[in-house]
């Protein structure tokens, strides 16, 4: 019998000691582990955060009534107007910034006002400090090349911040940074009032020579933290992500008491029971075993089953309790880290997880799958408009709708802002187009919000697996090209086409590449020559470019110049080509050469108001006069802003450069803007010219431009000149100037005096030819001197 007693006490530490030890370690590690949760979720969402209020503050850079404070200097209006547009929450100041971070104005800032703030230029997050508060500053430029500034916006860090942040990670959250003289100071905390009293005293009682450090041992008396940067890399304001020690040891300490207490009535019955209770003990002691090594695992999908009254069944039932409540901790996590939630939907993290796992099923069966990508292209303009409540609204109602549309086995998740994404498994080509077709009938009825109807203008684009890829970023990249196509063109559903991706590949790295190009000097200057009709004389030339890229070769214009428009950097483009045709203009001078360069301006150059300084600036540092230059526009680009165009063009003709309409004919020609534009000259667009004289309706179209050019004072060139018979009809119809291929092709400026001499030379031979036969009504010129 004390052999049995003996038995049963060793086995019973034995299992206290196994099942309590394996407990702790599940503690520890489960504690640890819900803080790095907690820490990469606060990251996250502290990053969405911020991209969330850049994203508010880009309609803001929009703002015509905004943009027009700042050009008539009203700073202070202009700080005032944009806090009463923009609702940030009580306690919010805004900023208006220099382009050097100068503080022009502000608003809701009554103290320590600072002067500079130049780091907000340079990044657009940052903080920024008062004697009572410390702020979290965004900030975005101001979107119009004509206007140099930022504004930016700041947030109090407060307990509303903090107790968001427990909400959200299931922790409790303190923000605090290091005084001027190295103390602690708490900015805002989740805690009560006399556990931040203790988590503080704690942290002052350890001294680094003259300054305060947090203190981490004596804070770890009191509960479990991690520490982190509240902005990434900047170390001014630090988060400690808590867990109470006595919340993380409570299920431990439950489950010490249970075992002591059936330890203890195991030992009492054993002198009686021994026998009985070496049998009976086993098995529990087993089942508890199991539980605390799978939950030591991670696996906490097994219940516990002890079904038993005595204290084993309440260790079971401890461990049971300890297990569920860790699980669902873990669930919330997990839906918070996965799941968009103003939709419901899957986010992109969650849906390239379920793409993986839907493209190795697929594989599996040989079966195809579509990745398709909705885009809500007014989605933008009618949150700007009706306000973001409204616009989360439309993205719910949209998931709804598109969820109602798809069957069980598709997968519906939110991208990013107004885009979504379906995974249709089982799905061709055909039966893709279907789907779409139907997602795109299913929005086209429109939305009713707060009595609001809201009609979505959407495209889609799509790509097929494996036909277009087998890798979820791959497939995702596609599918987003195919989308890009679709916006891009009169279709709102496109297929990816093979090849797409590498031109969308090519097309980033000649704009990643352009500003390289420009600064050093990859970019060519060519000339094409224009001549008068009158007598052959060279009268002038038109600057064109040329990109011999160092890897993808010869980048004709076609191909960079609407992607630098598109891009906004046009405007670099077009002051190179202004410095050189200026400094070509005063070599010329120098060479007793007085001929202009004509220099293409675009849409977003008319819209530019510091564009007349800059060829001002350009002149005087040549020394040369305005009559140099001829800027060169299309319709197109002055319908886009037509009173603004008129402006910029009106300072520039009262320089003194000559304003010439390109590509007249095509496009957006219309009469008014002959009347309204000051135009010295129209250039009748190639496709009316090259098949003169023989194309009747191109000749009759020609013949009325030129007429209606004269009657209003106007002289015209013809572009495009590809024979002598074309020349001479259009010299008989009284046109000024031509050029075209037949005249020259474009030409390397070093190479542009020696043909032009070499020009001269041989049309003083056809005139004295002329001359000499009396053939003086006609034309004869020695075309394409260099090719």
């Amino acid at each position: 019998m004390g052999l049995t007693l003996l038995v049963v006490m060793g086995s019973q530490g034995a299992t206290l000691l196994t099942v309590l030890a394996y407990a702790e370690r599940e503690v520890a590690a489960r504690t640890q582990e819900d803080l790095q949760r907690a820490t990469r979720l606060f990251e996250q969402t502290s990053a969405h955060r911020a991209r969330s209020l850049q994203q508010l503050l880009k309609p803001l850079t929009d703002d015509p009534v905004l943009k027009q404070l700042l050009l008539v200097g009203e700073h202070t209006a202009f700080a005032e107007s944009l806090a009463s547009r923009a609702e940030w929450g009580e306690g919010s100041i805004t900023f208006l910034l220099g382009p050097d971070g100068a503080v022009l104005a502000t608003s809701g800032v009554r103290s320590n006002i600072p002067t500079q703030l130049p780091e907000m230029t340079a990044q657009t997050r940052g903080l920024f400090a008062t004697d009572q508060t410390i702020y979290e500053l965004t900030s975005a430029p101001l979107r119009n090349p004509g206007i140099a500034a930022w504004i930016a916006v700041g947030i109090p860090i407060t307990d509303l911040l903090a107790d968001g942040a427990a909400r959200l990670t299931g922790l409790d959250v303190t923000l605090f940074s290091t005084t001027t003289f190295g103390q602690i100071r708490l900015l805002a905390s989740s805690l009560s009032l006399g556990e931040r009293d203790m988590l503080m005293t704690a942290s002052q009682k350890v001294a680094d020579g003259m300054n305060y450090k947090l203190a981490t041992h004596e804070v770890a008396k009191l509960f479990r933290s991690a520490q982190l940067d509240f902005i990434p890399g900047d170390g001014r304001v630090s988060v400690l992500l808590h867990r109470r020690v006595v919340e993380a040891r409570a299920p431990f300490v439950q489950l010490r008491e249970a075992m002591l207490q059936a330890a203890g009535v195991s030992l009492l019955g054993a002198l009686i029971l021994a026998l009985l209770l070496s049998h009976a003990v086993t098995n529990p002691i087993r089942q508890l075993l199991l539980a605390a090594r799978r939950m030591g695992a991670g696996d906490y999908s097994h219940e516990l089953e002890i079904d038993t009254r005595d204290e084993f069944g309440e260790l079971a039932k401890t461990f049971e309790d300890m297990r569920t409540g860790i699980a669902e901790r873990e669930q919330q996590i997990v839906y918070q880290a996965e799941v968009d939630s103003l939709t419901g939907l899957p986010n992109r993290i969650h849906a390239m997880e379920l793409l993986r796992n839907s493209l190795g099923e697929a594989t599996k069966s040989g079966k195809p799958i579509t990745v398709m990508i909705m885009h809500l292209q007014r989605f933008r303009e009618i949150q700007s408009s009706l306000g973001h409540e409204v616009g989360d609204e439309v993205l719910r109602q949209t998931a709804q709708r598109l969820r109602g549309s798809l069957n069980a086995g598709h997968i519906l998740a939110r991208l990013e802002g107004d885009q979504f994404l379906i995974i249709a498994s089982d799905t061709d080509k055909e039966k893709a187009k279907q789907l779409a077709g139907s997602l795109a009938s299913a929005l086209d009825a429109g939305l009713s919000v707060q009595s609001v109807n809201v009609t979505l203008d959407l495209c889609i684009g799509f790509c097929v697996s494996p036909e277009h890829g087998r890798q979820p970023d791959e497939l995702l990249r596609r599918a987003a090209v195919a989308k890009n196509d679709a916006h891009n063109s009169a279709k709102r559903i496109w297929i990816y086409q093979n090849g797409r991706e590498a031109h969308h590949v090519r097309q980033l790295a000649i704009l990643g590449d352009l500003r390289r190009a420009v600064i050093e000097s990859e970019l060519q200057l060519f000339l094409q020559p224009k001549v008068t009709l009158h007598d052959t004389q060279v009268c002038g030339a038109e600057a064109l470019l040329r990109w011999d890229h160092p890897e993808l070769g010869q980048i004709p214009p076609f191909e960079f110049i609407p992607l630098a428009e598109s891009a906004g950097c046009i405007n670099m483009i077009t002051e190179w080509v202004l410095e050189k045709a200026v400094s070509q203009c005063r070599s010329w001078r120098d060479q007793g050469i007085y001929m202009p360069i004509a220099v293409n301006l675009s849409a977003q150059d008319l819209l530019n108001d510091n564009l007349s300084v800059l060829i001002e600036h350009e002149l005087d540092a040549f020394g040369m006069d305005p009559g140099c230059l001829v800027l060169e526009i299309t319709e197109e680009a002055v319908v886009r802003d037509l009173e603004q165009a008129v402006r910029t063009l009106n300072r520039l003709r009262a320089m003194g450069t000559r304003i010439s309409m390109d590509d007249f004919g095509t496009g957006y020609s219309s009469l008014s803007h002959l009347q309204k534009l000051p135009i010295d000259e129209l250039k009748i667009d190639r496709a009316f010219v090259t098949q003169l004289p023989h194309d009747r309706r191109n000749a009759a179209i020609v013949r009325a431009i030129i007429d209606l050019a004269h009657n209003v004072g106007i002289e015209v060139v013809a572009e495009g000149v590809e024979s002598t018979a074309a020349l001479r009809w259009l010299r008989q119809q009284g046109c000024e100037r031509a050029q075209g291929f037949y005249l020259s092709k474009p030409m390397p400026a070093e190479k542009f005096v020696p043909w032009m001499r070499n020009w001269e030379q041989l049309a003083r031979k056809d005139q004295n030819a002329n001359a000499n036969a009396n053939m003086n009504d006609s034309l004869i010129l020695r075309p394409r001197l260099i090719t």
